[in-house]
C-alpha cells in the first residue's frame, strides 16, 4: 500500500474519532469527572489509613519506652543512653 494511502486513512480515522469525541464530549466529561472523584475518594481513604497506622506506631513506641524505663527502675540499672 502506498504511504499516501496509509497517511490518508490515518487522517480520516483521526477525523472520525475526533468527531465522535466532540459529539459525545458531555458524556465523556461526566465519566471523567466521576472517575476523578473516585480517585480522590480513594486517596482520602488511603490518607486516613496512613494516619491511623502512624498514630498506632506512636502509641506502640510510647508504650515500649515506658516499659523500658520501668524495667530499668526495677533492676536499678540506668536506662540505655543515660549518662553515669
Amino acid at each position: 500500500m502506498n504511504n499516501w494511502w496509509k497517511y490518508g486513512l490515518a487522517f480520516v480515522g483521526g477525523a472520525v474519532a475526533g468527531a465522535l469525541v466532540y459529539k459525545n464530549a458531555k458524556e465523556i466529561r461526566e465519566v471523567c469527572a466521576k472517575a476523578l472523584g473516585g480517585v480522590m475518594d480513594l486517596r482520602d481513604k488511603a490518607m486516613e489509613a496512613a494516619e491511623t497506622v502512624r498514630e498506632s506506631a506512636e502509641d506502640l513506641l510510647a508504650e515500649a519506652d515506658a516499659h523500658r524505663k520501668a524495667a530499668g527502675k526495677q533492676t536499678g540499672a540506668a536506662p540505655a543512653g543515660a549518662e553515669a
